[in-house]
Parts: structure tokens; sequence; C-alpha cells
């Protein structure tokens, strides 16, 4: 005979594995994978995450700039991210940290190994089911859904330059778009990893924090 407390925790466990890395905003709303709708060279990019951190890094050091990078503390550290909710919607502040010497062709203006932006002011909001990552202003400014996907949220937006009054959708133009990945250092600061951008650098790491 089946015991009923016994099947309600293992309901409660079902649910709580299936709400997994979603806000409240967004649990239970049935969004698309994010593997149905990324594009087969951003899934390539997305898969060289940890290759952008460490070769970005190394640059850094072999610029003789490392004392940089120690200043930007966890922000800077590849496996600093923790298990931890995503940022739920609301306004925040970012900033733009930008790593590593591009030499695959790709590069539009030369740049040094590390350029660290200032805070902005950005916002996170639900669009369709999914929470939307919009860094609001800037030279150049990101825009995109983000995917729940067990402890960090999948990213997949485009860029925007400065003047241009709107961001294109993912997958429209192939040079703006942007992929990576969301993930919190603590309770209240998360970190949007974008690796081998297509522009000026390896790898661009935008911070969160609540505004």
């Amino acid at each position: 005979m089946s015991n009923p407390a016994g099947l309600a925790l293992l309901a409660a466990a079902a649910l709580l594995s299936g709400c997994a890395g979603k806000s409240p905003a967004t649990a239970g709303v049935r969004a698309p994978p994010w593997q149905t709708v990324i594009r087969d060279a951003d899934r390539k990019r997305l898969a060289g995450l940890w290759g952008a951190w460490t070769r970005s890094l190394a640059d850094v050091q072999q610029a003789g700039q490392g004392d940089r990078v120690g200043a930007l503390g966890a922000m800077a550290v590849a496996d600093a991210a923790i298990p931890a909710p995503p940022p739920p919607p609301g306004a925040y502040r970012c900033r733009s940290v930008k790593m590593g010497n591009r030499e695959d062709g790709t590069i539009r203006t030369p740049s040094p190994p590390i350029m660290a932006g200032e805070f902005r002011p950005c916002r996170i909001s639900v669009r369709k089911g999914l929470l939307h990552f919009d860094q609001g202003d800037g030279a150049q400014r990101v825009a995109g859904a983000l995917y729940p996907d067990g402890d960090r949220q999948v990213f997949l937006g485009a860029m925007a330059l400065a003047g241009e009054s709107g961001i294109m959708a993912y997958g429209t133009d192939a040079d703006r778009d942007q992929v990576g990945v969301l993930r919190a250092l603590d309770d209240r600061r998360w970190r949007l990893e974008l690796p081998w951008p297509m522009w000026q650098s390896n790898l661009q790491v935008i911070e969160i924090v609540p505004a």
C-alpha cells in the first residue's frame, strides 16, 4: 500500500526540480529550451566559455596587468560562480569588463588586454515567459533573453552601437549576436559571461548588482 506522505514529498521534489534556475516571475511558465533557438556557430562559442576565460586571463597576465584583474575580485575569477536564483525583474546597475587580445581576424579596433567600464543603469524584465536583460546604454550595449539551464541562465541576445535606438532580435545578424551564461556570485550579485564576442575581446563580462 502506497504512503500518501511519501508521494506528496516526491511530487514536491519534482516540482522544485522543474523550477530550478527560474525566478518567481517565470516559474510555471513554459518557454522553449535554448538548444532549439541557438545557432550552430554560437553553440560552439558557448562551448568554448572556459577557453575564453583561460586565454583572456593569460593575455592580461602576460601584459603585466594582473593587478587590474585582482582589483575586480570575484568578478574576474573564472570559477567564482555559485548556485543561486537569477536576478528578479527590476532596476540594476551594470559594468562591463572586456579581456583578451583578439587575434582571429574579427577585431574591429585595436584594444588593450583589459578594459573596465563604469556602472550604468540596466534592467531585468520578463518577456514571453523568459527573463530579459537590457544593458540600457553605452557605446556597445547588449540585450536578450535568459533561458533557464540548471544553476545558470543561457543568454541569447544581440549588441547595439551608440546612436542606435533599438537592439536586433537574436539571430537577425550574426555579426551582432551575443551568447553567454548568467551566473550568481552571491545572492545580490550576478555575472553575465559572453565568450568570444564579435568585437574587441575574447571575453566580455557584465557585472549586475541592484540599483
